[in-house]
């Protein structure tokens, strides 16, 4: 039996989440998108909510002055890493709710972006959404970091299928059945300044028999700053992405010390095979240029990361005075 089209279901309630520090123009771009937010038939019931990460709570003034044309909630979450913003945002989702949509400070979704994941939702049945997200650099960003897609998200756009039902998930275009929320369910504290928390959420419901669908039409643009259109931070990029992998397994897969020691001594041996062939690989690929020899070069740096993570060596990637 086929899903009815969102003009014969029940109204729903949703909620967008928003997580933001120090962004001011970033932010008040993404709330004009929200307000040009089109649907094809009766808005839903649409709230948004805002968790300000910074210390001293700088968005509230502005935020209070700005008209809206959806309800806007504020909550202040001074404690720093983004799973206490991302944890403050849900805790002040309302009673009611039927989903949760999330998106980040620096990005700027289509027109049309909530009605297609909720038209994907209602198509698929499915408990967790996706969309993509497609980067725009800025103008003065080496043609290489362009031809390597890097910061697209999922990377692995061109082989998703419409409803595609094992996308990789993250919280900068996501819609999530708000009742998932409701066992208390949370992003981890753990890796609040890491980052992962959202790896290790999805991670998490997928083990739990969630049904997942993509959502390729739900477009959001992700605005990359200057200071991030570099090979140096590409390269701790991947080295954070690495650091947080034994975590999330470890999380998911072991339960005692002995199988969190096997875990930690294969990716070990995976992450030292692995560099010394993406060595081999980058050296061969060096005279064709960045677009070839980086990806092996950031390869790298995920399996040192990787390395770092096992035997302990801390990471902050979201630090005090750099969150969310």
């Amino acid at each position: 039996m086929g899903t009815a089209p969102i003009s014969e279901q029940p109204h729903i309630a949703l909620a967008v989440c928003i997580c933001t520090y120090r962004r001011p123009e970033g932010l008040k771009r993404l709330l004009d998108a929200l307000d040009r937010q089109q649907f094809p038939d009766t808005a839903p019931g649409l709230c948004l909510i805002v968790a300000d990460n910074s210390p001293a709570g700088d968005s509230r003034q502005w935020l209070e002055r700005r008209g809206c044309r959806w309800a806007l909630h504020y909550r202040h979450e001074p404690r720093p890493g983004i799973s206490h913003a991302r944890n403050a945002a849900l805790a002040a989702v309302p009673e009611g709710t039927d989903f949760i949509a999330m998106i980040d400070d620096d990005e700027e979704p289509a027109a049309d972006w909530l009605a297609q994941l909720l038209a994907a939702q209602a198509a698929s049945g499915a408990d967790i959404v996706v969309g993509p997200t497609l980067p725009r650099l800025p103008p003065e960003a080496p043609a290489w970091i362009a031809a390597i897609d890097y910061f697209a998200k999922p990377q692995n756009q061109g082989a998703l299928a419409p409803l595609d039902p094992d996308p990789p998930a993250a919280t900068c275009n996501v819609l999530l059945r708000a009742n998932l929320f409701r066992d208390g369910l949370t992003f981890d504290p753990e890796l609040a300044l890491s980052g992962g928390e959202d790896k290790l959420l999805f991670q998490d419901l997928k083990l739990r028999g969630c049904r997942f669908a993509y959502a390729p039409a739900a477009q959001a643009v992700e605005y990359i700053p200057r200071e991030r259109a570099t090979l140096a931070y590409l390269w701790r990029e991947s080295y954070r992405r690495g650091c947080v992998k034994y975590l999330v397994k470890r999380r998911l897969k072991s339960r005692s010390a002995a199988k969190s020691l096997a875990l930690g001594l294969r990716l070990l041996g995976r992450c030292t095979l692995r560099t010394l062939r993406d060595a081999l690989l980058l050296v061969v690929a060096f005279p064709a240029g960045p677009a070839r020899w980086a990806p092996r070069l950031l390869a790298i740096a995920d399996s040192l990361g990787t390395g770092a993570g096992v035997l302990g060596i801390p990471n902050r990637h979201y630090r005090p005075e750099a969150t969310a």
